[in-house]
């Protein structure tokens, strides 16, 4: 009867406009094998941040869904703080 904690990434999804990349983890207390215990946290990583991206092994996505006329216009957004 052994108890582990797991922290498994399980769902990946593309939002918003600007393709920002959402992860969903879940945190798993696991005894002999079998989840007997979970709670999700999720963390977005912004469009053309490739640091975050390559953190939370999206990085291969990131650069297939940001161009850079994508990542200008997220950065021009934030600029002129009209972000939705």
């Amino acid at each position: 009867m052994a108890l582990t904690k797991q922290k498994v990434q399980d769902k990946i999804e593309i939002v918003s406009a600007f393709k920002h990349i959402q992860i969903r983890y879940s945190n798993q207390i696991v005894e002999d094998g079998n989840v007997i215990s979970e709670s999700y946290e999720r963390t977005v990583v912004s469009c053309g941040d490739y640091d975050a991206a390559d953190s939370h092994n999206v990085k291969g996505i990131a650069e297939a869904i940001w161009s850079e006329d994508l990542i200008a216009a997220y950065q021009e957004q934030i600029a002129n703080n009209q972000l939705v």
